[in-house]
């Protein structure tokens, strides 16, 4: 790792893993509090390079990868631990699911690389999604709550794949679809 938040990133897609397997093997708590943490330095691992000056497009790029494995764990253990509660929002989870792999594959073939943007759309979804996270661990589920994580990231998703179709060339960290 080249910084202290690349670092943080790394830490992220080391335990994307973890996080999936303690839901497969029915660790709730161990599950949660992964994955909570993993959320929480999503959060941080950006300002921390921006601060320190380490910004750069391996970096951003790796965060893409963290971000998209942290996701599909999350989902994975939301559906096994909550999956009475979520499975009537199924398809709310499909139209987010398909819009993020649109939003990727679209990148992936126009530029080769998997979009990483880091939207403000795609910030809010974020710390919605962590929000929401801990709200279910600590109080329980919220179908309103939920579906407005899903809305936000499939707003998000769906600018990101208008921030590719308007690119001419691959970038990173622009805030939005509209200022490309």
């Amino acid at each position: 790792m080249r910084s202290f938040a690349d670092f943080i990133t790394g830490y992220r897609i080391a335990a994307a893993p973890i996080v999936a397997a303690m839901a497969l093997i029915g660790e709730r708590d161990a599950f949660f509090i992964l994955l909570i943490i993993s959320l929480a330095t999503d959060a941080i691992d950006g300002p921390i390079s921006r601060y320190t000056g380490t910004t750069s497009r391996r970096g951003a790029r790796l965060d893409t990868i963290a971000d998209g494995l942290t996701t599909l764990a999350g989902l994975l253990g939301l559906y096994i631990f909550e999956r009475h509660l979520i499975e009537p929002e199924i398809g709310w989870l499909y139209a987010f699911l398909i819009t993020y792999a649109a939003a990727g594959l679209v990148c992936l073939i126009k530029f080769g690389v998997l979009p990483s943007y880091h939207l403000l759309s795609s910030k809010l979804g974020a710390v919605l999604a962590g929000l929401f996270v801990i709200w279910l661990y600590l109080f329980g589920y919220s179908r309103e709550f939920l579906i407005a994580v899903i809305v936000v990231g499939v707003l998000a998703n769906l600018e990101s794949l208008l921030a590719t179709l308007r690119l001419k060339k691959f970038r990173t960290d622009i805030s939005s679809a509209w200022k490309v």
